[in-house]
């Protein structure tokens, strides 16, 4: 047997042998498929453009930054990433397509008694595309243009009312998120309020506006008083005896100013470096109701009192942070999923979209053209040599013998001998 030479001028020649067959099928496809098209009634394709708001990043969600921790991460979830892509899944949704077909009786339309089957149809109608530029392009196809339009703005409608129970239930679990957490800053708040209140409670340390400067400007008051009654007594002692009721009066308020300034400047241990009767006189100013406070005795109370200042000022700040940050997302409201801008309502069109005749006759005549030369090929490797043939001919004769003498032997049977 002889292997065919292969080569493109070989291939050539062989299929010139073959020339009307590559002309004549290729041209009767493409005529038969223009003719077609031409029969087919034609379609229309209406198109409508949507300009979808920016990324949504709320002043809502600044603040929460401002604040900080796990605030931030939970109003993160809230955002949307891209508005384009989310649209365009919208108008795809089995929602928005049950919308328009109950609108405008697709299944009647159509004539699909199969709501699944309708929901293709519709689905394969639909076209969306995201450009670079962010706008959105919804087309649909029908045999009529008017329909075609309708159909389009009522996806767009249908779209439109799903966006807005999205957003309202958005809103729904976004105030439920910042109330949570503003309940918990207040539980937070209140415990940090109490612990001060026990501590001033205890140290005697309120939260009086001057009550630091009073005490010490009290100190020096008394200071000075003591100094000036102990030259007036030294300046008495010098006419008058011990006994002189003007000396008797001098010691006796000299001795009441000491006191008072022993009350607010202790003594202090050399060991501790603490007043050695503190707590006894953290008890006896609570009990009197004192606000003047024993200068030596700042520091330690001070030391109490200030971190549970500054943890009842950071409690209100991050409750105040919270509120503002819940009213600015009632404005951010406005930017929800159901505003979006339509650039250009769908309007029937005049042309029909298809079926494009031109287009599908070339196509099918490239197509057939491919078609005859594999065939060709085929058939002038596989049958046209008279060896060839001949040897087509021996594998077809035995192919039928094997079968004749398969069907003529009988099947085995339990009783009877093997061979």
């Amino acid at each position: 047997m002889s292997v065919p030479a292969v080569g493109l001028s070989n291939i050539l020649m062989r299929l010139m042998r073959y020339r009307l067959w590559l002309v004549v099928f290729p041209l009767a496809l493409g005529l038969a498929t223009g003719i077609y098209s031409m029969l087919q009634l034609p379609v229309f394709t209406a198109y409508a453009r949507l300009l979808p708001p920016q990324t949504n990043a709320s002043s809502a969600t600044a603040l929460l930054n401002q604040v900080g921790g796990g605030a931030a991460v939970g109003a993160a979830a809230l955002t949307l990433k891209n508005p384009s892509d989310l649209y365009a899944s919208m108008l795809l949704s089995r929602t928005v397509q049950d919308d328009a077909i109950a609108r405008f009786k697709l299944q009647a339309h159509y004539s699909i008694d199969d709501i699944d089957l309708v929901r293709v149809e519709v689905a394969k109608r639909t076209k969306v595309e995201v450009g670079k530029d962010g706008i959105i392009t919804l087309s649909y196809t029908d045999k009529t243009g008017l329909m075609a339009a309708d159909v389009a703005n009522g996806l767009i409608e249908a779209m439109y009312r799903v966006a807005s129970r999205l957003a309202r239930q958005d809103d729904a679990r976004r105030m439920a998120f910042y109330d949570r957490l503003i309940e918990e800053a207040r539980q937070t708040q209140e415990a940090a309020d109490l612990r001060l209140l026990e501590i001033e409670v205890k140290t005697g340390l309120t939260r009086l506006k001057g009550q630091e400067e009073s005490s010490t400007a009290a100190m020096v008051e008394l200071r000075g008083m003591i100094a000036t009654r102990e030259v007036e007594l030294t300046k008495s002692s010098v006419t008058a005896t011990a006994r002189h009721p003007e000396m008797v009066r001098l010691q006796s308020e000299l001795t009441g100013l000491r006191a008072q300034l022993g009350r607010l400047e202790p003594r202090v241990s050399g060991k501790s470096g603490l007043p050695d009767d503190g707590m006894k006189k953290f008890e006896q100013a609570r009990k009197d109701k004192n606000l003047f406070l024993p200068f030596g005795d700042y520091a330690q109370r001070r030391a109490l009192v200030d971190p549970a200042r500054r943890d009842v000022e950071n409690a209100q700040n991050v409750v105040a942070q919270l509120v503002k940050a819940r009213e600015f997302s009632r404005g951010d409201d406005t930017r929800d999923l159901s505003v979006m801008q339509i650039l250009d309502d769908a309007v029937a069109p005049t042309r029909k979209s298809g079926p494009k005749v031109v287009f599908n006759a070339v196509a099918a005549t490239i197509v057939g053209f491919f078609f005859a030369v594999m065939a060709a090929l085929v058939w002038d490797i596989l049958f046209t040599d008279m060896d060839r043939r001949q040897r087509w001919r021996l594998v077809a004769m035995s192919v039928v013998r094997f079968r004749s003498k398969r069907n003529s032997v009988p099947y085995p049977t339990p009783n009877s001998p093997s061979p």
